[in-house]
């Protein structure tokens, strides 16, 4: 409505500017060519040039990119790995098991580490790298060492078969003397120790267990009762965990 109004003020103007070039006789006179040129321009931009006071388009701003994580994706964290170490705390007896049935491989002093490459959970014993070993790993007792880097990451492992042992070597019996005498017998018995690895020793008399002896014993004697007439019979017996080995034996009867 406000610019019909401008160009209707603007038209007006127009018609009064040809009116003042009318003569007064009444003839019509045809306007200069710039009066008629500025009347032209005059209609021409009130037509096209928009008012001042009209509002311009305003764009709507374009937001910024964000990143919103897709739901249920899952994310992963990757841990920071360090070399799992054992430092040990006393003197210890590195393996080739994790247990005493196994052999001693080397024997590593206090503050020693050692890179931990396996675990035996069961009984606290942990499988290291070993320079000293001739497989180049030994297992270690736990109970007198500290743990540092990333050893939870380490996998358990099956410990290796015991060795079979043999029995230790026979006892070689080297002198032997008995005396009956008043319903007293006495016998007195030596021998070569012979096995190297024995738990101990026994005397079996008439196949009964007489006496246990602890391991490198080499002689025993006793005093018993008898009747006349009996008859003994007395072996010495070594013996470790994988089984028992006997003397010859010696016998006698008192009279």
């Amino acid at each position: 409505m406000k610019k019909f109004r401008t160009l209707l003020s603007a038209l007006t103007l127009v018609l009064a500017l040809l009116a003042c070039n009318f003569p007064g006789s009444g003839e019509q006179v045809p306007p200069p060519g710039d009066v008629q040129t500025f009347a032209a321009q005059t209609v021409e931009a009130l037509l096209v040039t928009p008012s001042a006071t009209e509002p311009q388009a305003i764009l709507p701003e374009t937001p910024a990119s964000t990143s919103t994580p897709t739901a249920g994706a899952t994310v992963t964290i990757t841990p920071t790995y360090s070399v799992p170490m054992l430092r040990l705390l006393e003197n210890t007896n590195c393996r080739s098991g994790p247990g005493q049935e196994y052999e001693i491989v080397y024997t590593y002093l206090v503050w020693k580490e050692l890179e931990i490459i396996g675990a035996y959970p069961q009984l606290n014993y942990w499988l290291v790298k070993s320079p000293e070993s001739p497989s180049g790993q030994c297992w270690l007792w736990g109970e007198y060492a500290e743990v540092k880097g990333s050893y939870w990451a380490v996998p358990s492992v099956t410990p290796p078969p015991t060795a079979t042992k043999a029995p230790p070597a026979a006892p070689s019996i080297q002198e032997w003397t008995f005396n009956c005498n008043v319903g007293q017998m006495t016998v007195s018995i030596k021998w070569t120790d012979r096995a190297a690895d024995e738990s101990g020793y026994r005397i079996i008399r008439n196949e009964g267990t007489a006496a246990e002896l602890p391991a490198d014993s080499k002689s025993y004697a006793e005093t018993i009762p008898y009747t006349a007439g009996d008859k003994f019979v007395y072996f010495v017996e070594v013996y470790n965990a994988s089984g028992a080995v006997r003397s010859t034996p010696i016998q006698f009867t008192c009279p």
